[in-house]
């Protein structure tokens, strides 16, 4: 009776291991899980905020073929204020998505209301001004998704603007020509904010960005032209 009763203690210590052994396996494969759903939420959200700066460059693009590089010149010479527009987080405090311009610099900052003003509008005579833009870069209510928890918002900074002297087609081989180029750079700056409105800010060095903010950036290198310019 002795034996028997050992071999059945023996016996209970195995199952007990088996039990355990399993119980491991089940609590790392769900933390594995955890983690991988977390990373693929983490790479969505990415891909979706370097869509949203694609799409926003492609709209400074468009913006800038509207306009014309001798406008658009002369609006970087001339800038105004639109650069240290206070803009309203998603969060509800008065933050910055990026730090303002340097100052005494030629360069200029696309914000959605851009976009906004050249789309079709009342022309204040019971028509209808059919506007320039058929459609926003992105939309800030759908570009996500409906159920998703975050929303987008693209700035786009035009600058490194300097003049290339090359000839236009159809000049003269010798040159003389009035006609120039431009090259200027276009930096897009995607970002991804909670729309819930409690995202913690993180102030000081952080630029108030927000503590789970996602960011992606676009470039562009435009020559536009040719047009007439002078000596500046």
């Amino acid at each position: 009776m002795r034996g028997r009763k050992d071999r059945e203690g023996a016996a209970l210590f195995v199952v007990l291991m088996i039990i355990m052994a399993g119980a491991a396996s089940a609590v790392f494969a769900a933390s594995t899980v955890s983690h991988e759903v977390r990373g693929a939420g983490f790479a969505r959200q990415q891909l979706q905020t370097r869509y949203v700066a694609r799409a926003g460059l492609i709209g400074a693009l468009e913006w800038f073929d509207i306009f014309g590089p001798e406008t658009v010149r002369n609006i970087m010479i001339t800038r105004t204020g639109t650069d240290t527009v206070q803009f309203q987080c998603i969060s509800g405090s008065s933050c910055y998505p990026e730090p303002p311009l340097a100052n005494n610099r030629r360069a200029y900052r696309l914000y959605p209301e851009h976009f906004t003003a050249l789309q079709e509008r009342d022309d204040g005579n019971g028509g209808t001004d059919p506007g320039l833009l058929e459609g926003l870069p992105y939309d800030a209510s759908t570009s996500f998704g409906s159920t998703s928890a975050y929303t987008p918002i693209v700035v786009t900074d035009i600058y490194d603007e300097h003049i290339v002297s090359k000839l236009a087609p159809g000049a003269a081989a010798q040159g003389g020509t009035k006609f120039k180029y431009m090259r200027t750079t276009l930096t897009a700056r995607g970002r991804a904010q909670l729309n819930v409105g409690t995202d913690p800010v993180e102030t000081g060095g952080g630029h108030n960005r927000e503590r789970n903010e996602a960011a992606a950036d676009m470039r562009a290198y435009v020559i536009s032209g040719p047009f007439v310019t002078g000596t500046q």
